[in-house]
């Protein structure tokens, strides 16, 4: 019998009366309506249920958790956020304090956490598809939602949607927007936050108007051929230009180039010191340099801080005249810099920039020889300048700073993958696109103006955490929930007080009404804090407070009325509303044998300060030997009742210390001076 005929016949068995007919239609609509309770009888969600059921039986706290548990979907609505959240059906132990023991799987407690579940669910900071019950729907990208659960060394980026500011528990968020801003990113990407601020840039490249007077174009050329192998921690990236391109371009900066007017204004004749070859690597240390630039040492490790460039090699830089020039006056160079005027004699300004010119690298420049540039090199390196957005960064006599030169970032992390090219075998997610763009722009295409940045695996990560942060949830949520970042100061010292605090860049370390940076303390209530004598004498010469830190206050010559301006200055406007200076508390021999014994025992405060030099090891906080040289009483007491008040990043602990334990303890530390502790220790 041929195929046709049994199909026929099997047919006619189910169809060939209405009796027949009724009965297999019958029995078709019955299984079509087992299918849904079958499928659900199987679910993933009932399996993991399941599991959690069988896996706490084994355990001593069985009742409490088979009490808590509840069968079926469980589901979060929050429609203010919007949050469809069904998470906690399969996670059911988030929850549960004793099963902190469960380290891996959905069973796990979830880590502590400020937020209530209840109250946010899951996805609004892990992300992911909420009303899904399968495992690949709920964490993976698919056709119908591209948005997967962010990965661990992500996570931070749902904190972003809320914060915008930083917080002690994202380090990595933290250190991802602080590269956007340090890198320059921000120079050419547009970056808004929910607020509508911008993302600022917080690196400073130097101006270009006036290069030719500070370098040279052969030093120019190997620069920008290779940043890092000038300075390891040059922010300059690598835009892999060749060496055709690279001459047209020194060309075109040095032919841009203007006089600045900056001219070192001695008769003498520049050239090496004559005096003790180790005297301008004294200068160098006593005018701790370091704070704010760093070099190679003889181990080859980089030491020092990040504020000002590497100066390793700043010999095979810097043209010995232009040097000096700047070591005698920054600003008449760079109006903006944050180099302080450090009133060098003519003598050290000799020392110092003998010994920075020394510093060389006879490699750097072995392989660059340049001819005279032709008109058309120059008109070349100029357009080349133009394309490659060098004046986002820079000021470039005749280049406009560009506008949208990048594509914007504000949302990028909600951008639709179906926008994006993705290399092949690339997964097809956000997180996968920015990583890879991040770590080698032009694997896109060699077309590309994007440059080659030389980040580490953590820094890459955490650029991408912070971009993931910027996505369409953080501008919808409602605006109760976000906490924005302080508004920029735009503070300015006034007077002739305010134009030697200029000239002397306090603010590149200092905090002054909300201006300034977090280096140094905060100076903005230091009229209440300091006595007059001490002030004018560590204006005069500097001495560390604290015996531990690299960075300190440098020497900055200056003259006795520069420093009585400043000390008439600080001592009247730098005051805080709710401290009277002139305040006193009463110091018997009771009182401060009381306050010394609080100081030493109940407080303990010799685990973080030095009062006896000889015998204390408290070096986290400022040595007090001579706190009552130093302090105000009034600032005293004040600061032990609520330090945060008066500096909120200070790392002192508010110990919540009675009116009285507190007015003891100022009356001893308002006694110590450094020639009683000395007589004493006799």
């Amino acid at each position: 019998m041929s195929f046709t005929h049994k199909l026929a016949s099997f047919w006619r068995l189910l169809f060939g009366n209405n009796i027949h007919a009724f009965g297999s239609v019958s029995v078709l609509l019955l299984l079509s309506l087992a299918i849904a309770p079958a499928k659900n009888f199987f679910s993933e969600w009932r399996h993991y249920q399941k599991q959690y059921v069988h896996m706490i039986q084994q355990r001593s706290d069985a009742v409490a958790l088979q009490r808590h548990f509840k069968p079926g979907i469980q589901q979060i609505w929050l429609p203010s956020l919007g949050v469809v959240d069904r998470c906690t059906t399969c996670h059911i132990g988030l929850q549960e304090a004793s099963l902190s023991d469960i380290k891996t799987g959905p069973f796990r407690k979830h880590p502590p956490v400020y937020h209530a579940i209840e109250q946010f669910g899951c996805v609004i900071c892990h992300e992911g598809q909420g009303p899904a019950t399968t495992l690949n729907e709920a964490h993976h990208s698919s056709e119908a939602w591209e948005q997967p659960i962010l990965k661990p060394v992500h996570l931070q980026a749902g904190c972003g949607q809320c914060h915008f500011d930083k917080l002690l528990g994202t380090p990595q968020l933290n250190l991802g927007r602080d590269m956007l801003a340090h890198f320059g990113c921000v120079n050419c990407h547009t970056l808004y936050q929910p607020d509508g601020s911008s993302f600022t840039a917080t690196d400073r490249p130097p101006t270009l108007t006036h290069i030719a007077e500070k370098t040279t174009r052969e030093w120019i050329f190997a620069f920008v051929k290779n940043p890092q192998a000038y300075s390891t921690r040059s922010g300059m990236p690598n835009f892999g230009f060749k060496d055709d391109d690279l001459r047209d371009i020194s060309a075109f900066l040095v032919t841009q180039s203007t006089p600045s007017g900056a001219v070192f204004t001695t008769t003498k004749t520049i050239g090496q010191p004559t005096a003790e070859p180790t005297a301008g690597a004294s200068l160098y240390g006593q005018s701790f340099c370091t704070t704010c630039h760093a070099v190679q040492n003889a181990a080859g490790m980089i030491v020092g801080g990040d504020i000002g460039p590497e100066l390793t090699k700043v010999g095979t830089k810097t043209k010995p005249e232009w040097l000096k020039a700047w070591l005698q006056q920054p600003s008449s160079y760079d109006p903006q810099t944050q180099m302080p005027h450090y009133r060098f004699s003519n003598e050290q300004l000799t020392l110092l920039s003998g010994f920075l010119a020394a510093k060389t690298d006879t490699d750097f420049l072995a392989n660059v020889h340049l001819d005279q540039p032709a008109s058309e090199q120059v008109s070349h390196g100029k357009k080349l300048v133009v394309e490659y957005g060098c004046a986002s960064c820079h000021e470039i006599n005749g280049v406009k700073k560009p506008e949208n030169f990048a594509p914007d970032l504000t949302r990028m992390g909600s951008r639709s993958v179906a926008q994006l090219t993705f290399l092949p075998g690339m997964p097809h997610t956000i997180a996968d696109y920015i990583e890879v763009k991040v770590r080698s722009p032009r694997s896109f295409g060699p077309g590309l103006k994007m440059p080659q940045f030389t980040f580490s695996a953590q820094q890459i990560d955490a650029i991408t955490t912070a971009l993931m942060a910027q996505n369409e949830r953080a501008e919808s949520l409602p605006a109760n929930l976000h906490v924005y970042s302080k508004r920029q100061s735009h503070y300015e010292p006034a007077g002739q007080a305010g134009q030697l605090i200029s000239d002397l860049r306090c603010l590149s370390c200092h905090v002054i009404n909300g201006k300034g940076s977090d280096l140094a303390p905060d100076l903005s209530w230091e009229g209440s804090s300091v006595q007059r004598p001490w002030l004018e004498k560590f204006l005069k010469d500097p001495t560390t407070l604290r015996p531990a830190l690299i960075r300190r206050m440098p020497k900055f010559n200056l003259s006795d009325q520069e420093i009585k301006i400043l000390s008439d200055y600080i001592m009247t406007v730098y005051q805080h509303p709710e401290i009277e200076r002139e305040k006193t508390f009463p110091a018997d021999s009771h009182t401060l044998e009381i306050g010394k014994q609080l100081f030493n025992s109940k407080y303990a405060c010799t685990s973080c300060h030095i009062v006896d030099t000889a015998r204390d090891k408290g070096y986290i906080g400022p040595v007090l030997s001579d706190t009552g040289g130093r302090l105000t009483p009034a600032w005293i007491y004040k600061w032990l009742k609520a330090p945060q008040s008066l500096r909120t990043e200070t790392l002192e602990p508010n110990q919540n210390i009675s009116d009285e334990d507190a007015r003891a303890l100022t009356a001893y530390l308002a006694s110590l001076h450094v020639r009683s502790i000395k007589e004493a220790g006799k």
